[in-house]
């Protein structure tokens, strides 16, 4: 028996409303208490059910988040016993930091693994996380999503970047449930490090970052080939999402710059939520179905299926979907795809291409 928290929200149009959910124990005693109203705005409130026994109140508490996300609210996070994940907001209002983030190159492994007996390259995990620049200026601190717009960030986050030694800074890298971490340092009191090679950067960034606190790690990092090599061995065997490799000599490039490779151990890629084709509507499992762009019209996927443990995403919503591998030609759908829940606010409708798809070995998308 363990107490809950949920957070969500609902944005369409105008409406922008919050909605604020609890389980709760005392003395034994269970309650669930709610919270309400337009974000920012002074909230309503109401109890529930109190003063009852575990059971009930989870019943309760399971059926307002079944509605709630039912109208299409989403859940912006959930936590049992008080373990709350650090959080990253929404972009307020689609505000550009004029920070432009560099993006990694897609590679297959065979291509990646050749790399490791190259001084200039150097191998760090591939963390399954959301993409999260953090910039300190006046005392003050602003996230940068991965397009680039300035995003809230969690107060526990901020306190420990507090005690890194340094009045103001840019820093890159993957946050995730109870991590920040950090792989590059863009700028240090005043000082821009982008025209640095990236081995300078890294240097500046493990004297700042490293050991300043448990929420914050700087992302370890192979550079022998002996070591790459065990260091793949490890990712694999530990089922990481992948590894990066990154040129030591490059100085920061914005965009997708083409100088710094990611290599996936599975495949992913961002689709577009549509509306399920006739006759797949009404085949009664908890589905979407899923679209790509061809040009500029979108083309069906397949469906896949959505877990309890997750709100059904709303149509013209982006999702990342994990797969095998995609049939080529132009009836070529999915195979084996997995949905975990994350909806990418940090996708644009233009990524959702086919260039992202990992095709059958073999074939090619022309194929008959």
């Amino acid at each position: 028996m363990q107490t809950e928290r949920a957070e969500l929200y609902f944005r369409q149009g105008s409406s922008d409303k919050v909605y604020h959910l609890q389980l709760e124990n005392t003395q034994e005693r269970w309650s669930v208490q709610a919270q309400w109203g337009r974000r920012g705005s002074a909230l309503q409130s109401d109890i529930k059910v109190s003063d009852t026994n575990y059971e009930e109140a989870k019943r309760v508490y399971d059926r307002l988040l079944r509605e709630k996300t039912g109208k299409g609210y989403q859940i912006a996070q959930a936590t049992t016993n008080g373990d709350t994940p650090i959080s990253v907001g929404l972009p307020a209002c689609k505000e550009h930091s004029g920070h432009i983030p560099e993006l990694l190159t897609p590679i297959e492994e065979p291509e990646a693994l050749r790399l490791a007996d190259d001084a200039s390259w150097w191998f760090q995990q591939k963390f399954d996380g959301r993409r999260l620049a953090v910039r300190k200026a006046d005392g003050k601190y602003s996230g940068i999503n991965k397009l680039g717009q300035i995003v809230p960030i969690d107060s526990r986050l901020t306190e420990s970047l507090d005690l890194v030694q340094a009045k103001g800074f840019l820093a890159d890298g993957e946050i995730t449930d109870s991590h920040f971490f950090v792989w590059d340092l863009l700028s240090v009191n005043e000082t821009d490090l982008r025209i640095q090679p990236y081995e300078i950067r890294y240097a500046h960034l493990t004297q700042l970052f490293r050991g300043v606190h448990q929420t914050l790690h700087v992302c370890e990092t192979a550079m022998t080939p002996k070591a790459k090599r065990a260091f793949v061995k490890a990712m694999r065997d530990a089922n990481a999402e992948g590894f990066v490799c990154k040129n030591r000599y490059a100085a920061y490039a914005a965009g997708r710059a083409g100088q710094h490779y990611k290599c996936k151990f599975v495949a992913t890629a961002s689709f577009i939520v549509g509306p399920k084709p006739d006759k797949r509507a009404d085949d009664g499992h908890r589905s979407i179905a899923v679209y790509l762009l061809e040009g500029n019209r979108p083309r069906f996927m397949g469906t896949v299926g959505v877990p309890d443990r997750y709100p059904l995403p709303r149509v013209e919503q982006i999702v990342e979907v994990r797969y095998l591998y995609c049939h080529p030609g132009p009836e070529g759908k999915l195979i084996q795809a997995k949905y975990f829940g994350r909806v990418r606010d940090d996708v644009v409708l233009a990524d959702c291409c086919f260039g992202q798809l990992k095709v059958k070995a073999g074939e090619s998308e022309h194929e008959s």
